[in-house]
């Protein structure tokens, strides 16, 4: 079942990164981004609450949409708001912030889980969730400058 689920998400994935181009280029990535970060947070959430296969079919169509989104539009806002012979640098930089927290993540779930998170990966997926929505909304309050950075 878990593969089937990671397939699906994947499949929902590649079709959303291509759907989203267009939406991207008519609308903006900023609006984009928060509404996929939305659909996410709000999948993550349904997850914790599955208990079937097919409930697990809107949460990684969720899901996909997310990771899609996480996949480009992030560079695409970054990209717009810094000085094109910057670009190596502050891309650089910009991976530096993604995997940074994915390796505090690593370090600080173990020590969280069981005091925290009572041992029950349902928890985790709330904490997912919640994040997800946080992200959303810290992306509406961003706004889009163009070659502001030095």
């Amino acid at each position: 079942m878990t593969g089937q689920a990671g397939a699906l998400y994947n499949f929902v994935a590649f079709i959303a990164a291509f759907a989203m181009m267009p939406i991207v280029r008519r609308v903006g990535a900023r609006p984009v981004h928060a509404g996929a970060m939305l659909l996410v947070g709000a999948a993550m959430l349904w997850l914790s609450l599955v208990t079937s296969r097919i409930g697990l079919v809107p949460a990684m169509i969720g899901v996909g949409v997310g990771w899609a989104s996480l996949m480009g539009n992030p560079y695409v806002m970054l990209a717009r708001a810094i000085p094109p012979a910057r670009t190596g640098v502050y891309m650089g930089i910009f991976n530096m912030f993604i995997v940074i927290p994915m390796m505090i993540e690593t370090l600080v779930m173990p020590l969280i889980y069981r005091p925290l998170l009572g041992g029950d990966p349902r928890n985790v997926l709330l904490l997912s969730g919640a994040m997800m929505l946080v992200a959303a909304a810290a992306t509406l309050r961003m706004t889009e400058e163009r070659g502001v950075a030095a």
